[in-house]
């Protein structure tokens, strides 16, 4: 009787664990693919026309150009208009620089140490009315009221050790401010309240590390601890993995096929969960709930492969295996998760560098 139950047991785990290993379900329609410019490497959604739904702008690095594309309630976009710009345009960021009620648009020159604002003219209409000088190579920006003066100010870092702020004087000017030194070679910016103190701070990917800024309130920040990770994050993602209502950050480590999660830890700021395998030279993520059960997945953007991958994740944190791998086009580069027909499920967009397009998934 025993040895029946012992014999029954076993065979209940090997086939929890073959089903385990089975792919999760897709959660998201066929892609859908637009023409945009030459080797696109960044997406932003936002309203640019004022017509109350989600429109796109991507970023076309090797084509110096900027292509937006027009939303309609569906989640489709049948129209768009591409806007030469500086050259090589490598990430951008939104926000109402001089205050006029309409979204405009930031643009990172990477191969000209600088950035442009398109000021938004309505109805869609972008003018080029602003450049601004950055230290060599930047790389990625972030769009923040760092020092509560009620306009919008920037942080950029570039991709030699260069940490910019620069202060915004809500008329679509910028004056430099403090400047920071991320070390290595920093690849990606983001902003949170990484400790708790309810002012933003900002987390930077560079050189195998994770390195936190804290914000003081007043547009400065004080270096905070830097978090070890796998070979060259070029990405970090922040969202809260295991359900404990504070922001865990989510190491994407391009040249390591790998994942690093740090998750929030009171005492120590943040501690080292887990690293997870990632091929396909992982370089750009979302977090959500794709599947609605309540707990946080990712979908991932790697640029040796022509694919995305779903990773479904874990109540209390980390993500199951294997993960469900999505054609989109050829070498998927960033990827941008909105609601973008307004259904309350969450949708993808997906930057294809090598083949001049962006791939649109609905949610099921």
């Amino acid at each position: 009787m025993r040895r029946r139950f012992l014999f029954i047991f076993l065979i209940c785990i090997i086939f929890s664990a073959c089903e385990e290993q089975k792919p999760p379900e897709d959660p998201f329609r066929q892609p859908i693919s637009y023409p945009v410019g030459k080797r696109p490497t960044h997406i932003i959604a936002a309203d640019f026309n004022q017509s109350g739904f989600l429109d796109l702008a991507v970023a076309n690095a090797q084509g110096n150009s900027v292509t937006f594309l027009f939303g309609k309630n569906d989640g489709s976009f049948p129209e768009s208009l591409t806007v030469k710009v500086g050259k090589g345009p490598q990430a951008l960021v939104s926000g109402d620089f001089n205050e006029d009620g309409r979204v405009d648009l930031g643009v990172i020159l990477n191969d000209e140490d600088g950035f442009d604002i398109l000021f938004n003219q309505g109805a869609g209409i972008m003018t080029q009315s602003a450049h601004f000088k950055l230290e060599r190579s930047p790389h990625s920006a972030v769009a923040e009221d760092f020092n509560n003066d009620g306009h919008l100010d920037l942080a950029v870092v570039s991709k030699f050790d260069h940490l910019a702020i620069l202060l915004g004087d809500g008329k679509g000017g910028f004056k430099k401010g403090m400047v920071g030194n991320p070390g290595g070679q920093p690849a990606m910016v983001i902003s949170g309240n990484f400790n708790e103190d309810q002012i933003i701070d900002l987390a930077v990917a560079n050189t195998n590390a994770i390195v936190l800024f804290l914000g003081q309130g007043d547009g400065t920040f004080e270096r905070g601890k830097r978090y070890r990770t796998k070979m060259n994050p070029l990405g970090v993602v922040a969202q809260d993995f295991n359900g404990d209502k504070r922001p865990d950050l989510l190491a994407i480590n391009g040249l390591g096929d790998s994942l690093t999660l740090f998750v929030s830890d009171k005492k120590e700021g943040y501690r080292k969960e887990s690293d997870y395998g990632a091929d396909g030279g992982p370089i750009s993520a979302v977090a959500h709930d794709f599947n609605g059960d309540k707990i946080v997945d990712i979908v991932l953007a790697g640029i040796r492969g022509n694919h995305i991958s779903y990773m479904v994740g874990r109540k209390s944190g980390g993500f199951r295996y294997p993960p469900l791998n999505l054609f989109t086009g050829m070498s998927p580069f960033y990827i941008l998760a909105e609601d973008l027909n307004q259904d309350g499920r969450m949708d993808l967009v997906v930057a294809n560098s090598n083949d001049e397009t962006i791939a649109v998934l609905t949610g099921k």
